[in-house]
């Protein structure tokens, strides 16, 4: 009687251990894909505006593509996907960060749909915005009140929460 009362609770326990060891859900698949997609579409962005381009990839998984003039910082972790446009395809904004010598210039946020399949870079915007969020077409980003000319550019309390639609193309503040 224990022999087979052992066995039914070593089954059991086996059997729930082994459903979900190993296995990725369709859904995180769907999302790295486009990860992957979207960090192949953004080097490529960098690397038609440079000559001799040499690519580094740090231990973080962040790319530097550079030349003897210019450098882009391409961080996988700023990849924000959700729904952008109109139609139910999942979108992306990935936050490149260029660099002229040894200062950053203004970011360039890369904004990326999904359409017939496929993705398709339509819109670079170049802002010192830090987007937080992308859900149910409204981008949620954290907004500098100050030029970067202005020396509270870097004050941490000098930013402000703005939620944006995209719309014919063009970022509108939502109010």
């Amino acid at each position: 009687m224990r022999i087979s009362y052992l066995l039914i609770t070593i089954a059991v326990v086996f059997s729930a251990c082994s459903q979900n060891s190993g296995s990725v859900s369709k859904a995180d698949r769907s999302e790295k894909q486009i990860r992957d997609q979207v960090i192949s579409m953004a080097e490529n962005y960098v690397m038609d505006q440079l000559k001799d381009a040499n690519k580094r990839i740090d231990n973080n998984g962040i790319i530097t593509i550079g030349d003897e003039q210019k450098r882009f910082i391409i961080d996988p972790a700023k990849i924000y996907t959700g729904l952008i446009d109109a139609d139910s395809e999942k979108d992306a904004i990935i936050s490149i960060f260029p660099f002229q010598g040894q200062y950053e210039v203004m970011t360039e946020h890369l904004i990326i749909t999904k359409s017939d399949g496929k993705f398709v870079l339509i819109r670079v915007l170049e802002s010192d915005m830090q987007i937080l969020s992308i859900k149910d077409g409204v981008i949620t980003a954290n907004v500098p009140e100050h030029s970067r000319n202005n020396p509270l550019f870097n004050c941490a309390s000098c930013w402000e929460v703005i939620k944006y639609q995209f719309r014919d193309g063009e970022l509108i503040e939502m109010k």
